[in-house]
């Protein structure tokens, strides 16, 4: 039995805070909220709120006056922005990290948000979907989670967690998946889609933080997956220092051509630099 599989095996307790997380995320998937609806919600959630407007006071938002109320810190962050971060901030309150003392926060959020900034990029550029706003907040969501599995190794596996780390260190070229199967029976991904069943997440979530990086996954979310799964490997070739990158030709086959494709890599590029800032500010 795999250290995965043994910590598994008995019953899974998972925080309060976790919880609430979909709760948080289907009220949040609202088109309609304004500010003020917004601020409403996030009240709710006394981290969020701490950690959203010590954001906005910090030098990263550079306020011309200090932001004292959840309702300013929506304003200055905008709606987007406010709604990507509450679910961030929520999922890195519920797992401990510190247990792994070679997990990087910075590299892990930086990695999340660019991801679901990417995914949903790619999802505007898809033109056969009647719910287009819709769909591109669903796979924003789903390349915002879909690391989620990593978090919860290093908290809940943390030692074999930890000399997967060491592996990737020592031969860089080893993917972190490999590294994880090795040490611990699983890696992130399944890990993942695992946690967004106990989560009772929506179903296109839990399968494409799953199969993201399944090349064939042929199953109902498979564009969602392979959207994400695009978006990540963007990331990677940003952290292998790449100026470009490999056309995808199943992206090409949804209409988004090795141009795009490029444009979309050089975005990411672009604010790579200012995302590892709010990374570090904000975890």
């Amino acid at each position: 039995m795999t250290p995965f599989q043994q910590k598994i095996s008995g019953e899974v307790h998972l925080p309060s805070l976790a919880k609430n997380i979909p709760i948080l995320m289907q009220t949040l998937a609202d088109d309609n909220l304004n500010y003020c609806q917004l601020a409403n919600v996030i009240k709710q959630y006394p981290v969020v709120t701490a950690r959203l407007i010590f954001l906005t006071n910090s030098p990263w938002s550079a306020p011309i006056a200090p932001i004292t109320s959840i309702e300013q810190a929506c304003a200055r962050l905008g709606i987007s922005i406010v709604k990507s971060l509450s679910i961030a901030i929520s999922i890195a309150s519920t797992f401990d990290t510190r247990k792994c003392p070679d997990f990087s926060t910075e590299h892990f959020w930086t990695t999340a948000m660019l991801v679901s900034e990417g995914a949903g990029l790619l999802a505007s550029q898809l033109s056969n979907n009647s719910n287009a706003v819709e769909y591109k907040n669903t796979v924003q969501t789903a390349g915002l989670l879909h690391n989620l599995g990593l978090l919860w190794l290093a908290d809940s596996l943390p030692e074999e967690t930890e000399m997967a780390l060491h592996s990737i260190i020592d031969d860089p070229s080893m993917h972190i998946s490999n590294a994880l199967q090795e040490h611990t029976g699983t890696d992130y991904c399944e890990v993942g889609g695992w946690i967004g069943k106990q989560m009772q997440f929506p179903e296109v979530l839990s399968a494409s933080i799953k199969y993201h990086h399944t090349n064939d996954y042929q199953g109902t979310s498979w564009e969602t997956a392979l959207l994400v799964g695009v978006a990540a490997n963007m990331l990677s070739e940003i952290y292998k220092q790449s100026t470009e990158i490999e056309t995808n030709t199943r992206l090409e086959s949804l209409g988004i051509d090795a141009s795009t494709q490029n444009i979309i890599f050089q975005t990411l590029l672009n604010n790579f630099e200012k995302t590892r800032e709010l990374a570090n500010t904000l975890f």
